[in-house]
């Protein structure tokens, strides 16, 4: 029996998949990452929902536009690639519902994204006092009298305070 040469298999891009936590899925029209007025970063998908999931959350064709598809907002920390590299074939996993409720997999590790949420903060903020300080380094190499000299106006601000809070307690005793 003769077999066939190996040839290169050249696969067509078809939509991406959403699949829900809860096991639904909808093909992913299109997406768009921005941040919201939280500043956090959101992906707003355009989903066309599958007939289950159409069944389980009560969307009526009238809520569709006219592609059969479905506006759908997420927050980016929400969604897990699951084959990123396949472009062909992508999926992603959005850990919570429909209706944006917990799932099993949504409260996986749900300590380490908050620690992880904090730890983000904290370097947000050492961030900027990085900034103030290589303000504070290039203020002492390019003009050392002003830089000695707003140190010296911040320890006399400090230090008059607490004078202030020394004689208050001298004339309280006294």
């Amino acid at each position: 029996m003769g077999e066939k040469p190996q040839e290169e298999i050249l696969v067509a891009p078809e939509y991406p998949m959403l699949e829900f936590g809860d096991g639904y899925i909808a093909l992913i029209q299109g997406g768009v990452e921005r941040e919201n007025d939280d500043g956090q970063k959101i992906v707003d998908f355009m989903i066309e929902p599958s007939d289950l999931l159409k069944k389980r959350y009560d969307i009526k064709d009238s809520m569709l536009n006219q592609n059969r598809a479905l506006p759908f907002r997420v927050l980016k920390n929400d969604l897990i690639p699951l084959n990123l590299l396949d472009e062909a074939n992508k999926k992603w996993l959005y850990i919570k519902t429909y209706d944006h409720m917990e799932t099993e997999v949504s409260k996986i590790g749900w300590d380490l994204r908050k620690r992880l949420e904090e730890k983000e903060r904290q370097l947000i903020i050492l961030q900027g006092e990085l900034i103030w300080l290589s303000e504070q380094i290039q203020l002492a190499k390019t003009n050392p009298v002003e830089f000695i000299t707003q140190g010296t106006e911040v320890f006399e601000k400090s230090l008059s305070k607490v004078l202030d809070l020394v004689k208050g307690k001298r004339e309280k005793e006294e």
